[in-house]
């Protein structure tokens, strides 16, 4: 009786196990997409901008967050089986760079994106939308501000996250699209710290 008891919970732990195992295996990555061609205009407007993105810390993580507006739209939710790649922060701003053509190192003026939602809001169980919402700031030399502009996007999305991922990574390129005049009318004078110096 002891043995067969012993059998049956060597069984269940083993079960358990590899349950756990399938589930962790079955976590689906997701990022914004491959490599996106730069907007026409960028390369000559970004010439000397760094780009920066601040998001809540919460975000911090690689969680895929999404709320509930049509029951709870306080309460951030995060998907079991889904994750993105890397921090939304890092995303975004590796998209934002190949679509604008901005500088990855140091430059006498800066895109800054302080981001207060980076997420698949859902209006019904069945219905969503991809939002990025904040306000973009150009800054110049010793970070004086030259401009700042209200940013807002929504993409439709669908019940799920690989919808959601897909919804977000457009509506990054459409960012991308509504920041370029902001870099045109805004970085004459802007140069690599190489160049400036």
């Amino acid at each position: 009786m002891i043995r067969k008891s012993a059998a049956l919970l060597c069984a269940f732990l083993l079960t358990a196990c590899m349950g756990g195992l399938r589930s962790s295996s079955d976590v689906a990555l997701y990022d914004l997409g491959p490599p996106a061609s730069v907007l026409a205009g960028a390369a000559t407007a970004s010439t000397g901008v760094a780009i920066e993105i601040r998001l809540p810390g919460w975000f911090d993580a690689t969680n895929m967050a999404y709320r509930l507006a049509y029951q709870d739209s306080q309460r951030l939710f995060s998907y079991t089986q889904a994750r993105w790649a890397g921090a939304p922060a890092t995303l975004l701003q590796q998209r934002l760079r190949q679509r604008l053509a901005v500088v990855s190192g140091g430059a006498t003026c800066t895109l800054r994106l302080e981001l207060d939602e980076f997420s698949q809001v859902f209006s019904a169980a069945s219905q969503s939308t991809a939002l990025i919402q904040g306000e973009a700031l150009m800054l110049g030399k010793a970070r004086s501000l030259l401009a700042r502009q209200t940013v807002r996007i929504e993409v439709p999305a669908g019940r799920d996250a690989a919808s959601g991922a897909l919804a977000l990574s457009a509506a990054t390129d459409a960012l991308a699209k509504q920041l370029l005049p902001l870099l045109e009318q805004n970085s004459t004078g802007c140069r690599p710290l190489a160049a400036a110096n």
